[in-house]
């Protein structure tokens, strides 16, 4: 273990301290509003943040020397990976007036008004269509604004190294070249569901089943597509007779099914052989993402079409890297169909991010092995301390079965979620531990979720009845546990809990 996440940490610290983390501290509940809130004397103190929710400053410098360079004026500039994601910008807001200056790496896309420039950012977010900030460094390198980059050691064929390990954490039926690298996550699943909306809208198949509350950007590109209409949401994964009756209802106006394995923040596992079975009678497409307990963990390539993967999380686990992939089982004749566009469409990674990754895959099954271990010894904490109201894991009562057909025991992951019985807010501020977006990395933090996921939804009596449809309190903590001893990740707990009970 290179970096602890016990401990006090700084508003704004990086965590690991280098140019490319992913995680950044908000250490207080203060901090947290003031960063939901835009409050100046928070962001000023956020040198970086995660990176689709926070700009990198290697980004920003590269923005502002476009718009000098271009006379651009107001920075109301947005970079996008590629010159198609920009036009499908453009198309998605009709917007006008607007520039564009493509270059051989990136394209910038200019709006006329701030408002228009937001809605841009917040698709760039949610789509994963901007360029990494290791390929900005690189950038500004050759313009002559940056002199220095970190070390990553270069490797021979770094792309197919990495396919070769992704298949094999994925298990039988997936070869690497069925595997295919994106620049992260939420651009693998963005790429993976315009084509496969397109290709169903085709087949007059519009309507979509969310099984489960899933990871923030993976809901709001569904709606990108998508009428209110046309989106089946079911909260409980484990519901069977709900799932059965959907399927009814609509038949073969079904285009597919978008679940996690399990989900995201509630850990809640489906019968997967069920939805596979209920899919193929019509012809409808199961997409899987089992990114919360990793893919190492969580076996599903016999039933799903197609598995999306954050690998920000578990194989990038020193905690500085945004990549993703997809995966395409090979009895799926429908991830046939679809491979070679969604192929075309991701944006592929960087070379220095691909290295990067390669410098961290040799030990992602042996870091998987151990969270799952120390996973299991502070959920037996959680789970028997009176100062704690709920506890979320892979093996809870309500789908512990279909969870433990697809991964056998013992192995959870390394993310459990909990409500306290105390104050949240002392709960909160007294813990010492990282407090970050993220997890699956080699250090414990803690993520308020609602409040860095879905913050808006704590302002409204709608968003709020939401939140208590999926089962989620406003003060859910997401922990994801690290290298650390697991005793020390329980002491520290207690000693919080303790505090807030008073």
């Amino acid at each position: 273990m290179k970096v602890s996440g016990l401990g006090k940490f700084s508003l704004g610290q990086a965590v690991p301290n280098k140019d490319h983390a992913v995680c950044v501290s908000l250490p207080t509940v203060k901090d947290l509003i003031g960063y939901e809130e835009k409050k100046p004397e928070t962001i000023k103190s956020l040198k970086s943040g995660y990176p689709r929710f926070v700009q990198h400053r290697f980004i920003k410098d590269l923005i502002e020397v476009e718009n000098k360079t271009n006379d651009l004026g107001q920075n109301n500039s947005s970079i996008f990976a590629n010159i198609e994601n920009c036009q499908r910008a453009i198309d998605h807001f009709s917007l006008v007036d607007y520039q564009i200056k493509e270059k051989d790496r990136y394209s910038i896309l200019h709006t006329s008004t701030f408002q228009e420039a937001n809605s841009v950012k917040s698709f760039l977010q949610h789509t994963g269509a901007s360029i990494s900030s290791r390929l900005a460094e690189d950038i500004l390198i050759k313009k002559g604004i940056l002199y220095t980059r970190e070390n990553v050691s270069p490797h021979e064929n770094p792309d197919l190294f990495a396919r070769n390990k992704i298949a094999e954490v994925h298990g039988e039926g997936v070869s690497p070249e069925n595997v295919i690298i994106s620049s992260s996550g939420a651009n693998a699943f963005y790429s993976l569901f315009y084509n496969t909306h397109k290709f169903f809208a085709k087949k007059k198949r519009k309507i979509w089943i969310q099984l489960g509350w899933l990871y923030l950007d993976t809901i709001e590109t569904i709606k990108l597509f998508c009428k209110e209409d046309e989106i089946i949401f079911i909260s409980k994964p484990s519901d069977l007779k709900a799932i059965s009756y959907t399927f009814k209802k609509f038949g073969d106006q079904i285009a597919g099914v978008v679940t996690e394995f399990p989900t995201n923040p509630l850990l809640q596992s489906c019968d997967l052989q069920q939805i596979k079975e209920l899919c193929g009678r019509i012809g409808s497409i199961l997409i899987v993402d089992p990114t919360m307990a990793s893919p190492k963990n969580s076996k599903v390539v016999k039933f799903a079409d197609i598995i999306v993967n954050s690998l920000t999380k578990y194989a990038s686990w020193e905690g500085d890297l945004m990549i993703g992939s997809l995966v395409f089982p090979a009895h799926s004749e429908i991830g046939k169909a679809l491979f070679n566009d969604i192929k075309n469409m991701v944006s592929r990674p960087f070379k220095a991010d691909l290295n990067r990754l390669c410098e961290q895959l040799p030990f992602y099954s042996n870091f998987v092995k151990k969270t799952n271990q120390s996973l299991l010894q502070v959920v037996e904490f959680l789970i028997s301390s009176d100062l704690v109201k709920k506890v979320f894991w892979s093996y809870q009562e309500c789908s512990k079965e279909f969870f433990r057909l697809r991964a056998g025991d013992n192995n959870p992951g390394c993310v459990t979620s909990f409500e306290i019985k105390g104050s949240f807010e002392k709960f909160y501020n007294r813990l010492l531990m990282l407090k970050s977006p993220s997890f699956g990395t080699e250090f414990s933090l803690c993520c308020p979720y609602v409040y860095l996921a879905h913050y808006n939804l704590m302002k409204s009596k709608s968003g709020k009845a939401l939140l208590k449809e999926a089962g989620i309190s406003p003060n859910l903590c997401r922990l994801s546990v690290g290298l650390e001893n697991p005793q020390d990740i329980i002491d520290t707990l207690k000693e919080a809990l303790v505090y807030a009970a008073k």
